[in-house]
């Protein structure tokens, strides 16, 4: 996807979105005509607007905003825009202590914006006001009270992000660093879902995480050139992989004091705990595992620092984990 930045207000989005959805309704054709006509506004101010809605996949939830109340909408606006890659850049800049030019600057160096600073300032402002996530103290732009922003450290408190989908999505980033870069936007959010929601579905949880450690595997195989079509789970691929030496021996980590384990035990283990969670009766004990949300907890955390290890020695042969 090609990221732009169009100049518009959220609150004019979400009268175009809701006009997109009419016109829906009725059967007929949308474009930028339609919005000059029907909200009286300019060409440019028409097209930025669909354009940004684009951007966001607005029109994708067309059905639901038209059906909401203003403060629906506008949560509604804030899920997509914290998935939306440059604007969560530009908050996990913020998060790190940079000034909001600078912060703007960094994202558009990253994402090539053929957009002034100034503009993505205002825009990313506006959009993040309207979505809560800012408040404008004196011309200042400053979290809002539900998403205050922690203690500055390198990492954002476990506490804290188990709480809040953006906090998670940076923590994540934060934690996982470069190897998000192997990661599509679906596995991205597969291992958020998986940290927001350990304790009300545990095996859901689980489910998500290993799901995603598959995928990443997978990619790294295919970076490498080495045919791992035929491995089914996650133990086979991981062999495969070991095999053409993209996956170290050890993987040397101390988790909180914990052992060191063999790449080996990691794989198996993940392996077992995934089987608990989709199978249903255990052969051998005759019942259904029933997995605590600590278990899934520790297990989503240990994938993605698994995956942030396997990153780190696959394509750039350092031991990290």
């Amino acid at each position: 996807m090609e990221y732009r930045i169009y100049k518009v207000s959220a609150d004019f989005m979400i009268k175009v979105v809701n006009l997109f959805n009419k016109c829906k309704d009725i059967g007929r054709e949308f474009n930028k005509s339609v919005v000059m006509q029907a909200l009286e506004t300019s060409e440019v101010n028409a097209q930025n607007a669909i354009g940004a809605i684009e951007q966001l996949g607005l029109f994708n939830v067309s059905e639901k905003i038209a059906s909401s109340p203003i403060e629906e909408q506008k949560m509604l606006f804030r899920e997509a825009l914290q998935s939306y890659k440059p604007f969560l850049d530009f908050l996990e800049f913020l998060y790190k202590g940079y000034s909001p030019k600078k912060a703007v600057r960094m994202v558009k160096s990253l994402y090539s914006l053929k957009r002034r600073e100034g503009d993505i300032l205002w825009t990313f402002r506006n959009w993040g006001i309207f979505g809560g996530i800012f408040k404008e103290k004196r011309g200042a732009l400053e979290f809002s009270e539900a998403i205050q922003r922690p203690v500055p450290s390198k990492i954002i408190r476990l506490t804290e992000i188990l709480n809040d989908e953006l906090k998670a999505k940076i923590w994540i980033k934060n934690t996982i660093g470069k190897a998000e870069s192997f990661l599509s936007s679906e596995e991205f959010n597969s291992l958020v879902r998986a940290m927001m929601e350990f304790e009300k579905d545990p095996r859901g949880s689980v489910r998500h995480a290993g799901e995603a450690l598959e995928d990443f595997l997978r990619k790294i195989a295919e970076y490498r050139n080495i045919d791992v079509t035929k491995k089914k789970g996650i133990s086979e691929i991981a062999e495969g992989l070991r095999k053409n030496r993209v996956v170290a021996s050890k993987h040397i980590g101390i988790l909180k004091g914990l052992e060191v384990f063999l790449d080996r035990d990691i794989f198996d283990g993940f392996s077992a705990f995934r089987n608990m969670a989709y199978h249903g009766i255990d052969k051998d004990e005759g019942k259904r595992w029933e997995l605590s949300s600590e278990l899934a907890l520790t297990y989503v955390i240990q994938v993605i620092l698994c995956i942030k290890s396997l990153y780190y020695y696959g394509i750039e042969k350092k031991l990290n984990f």
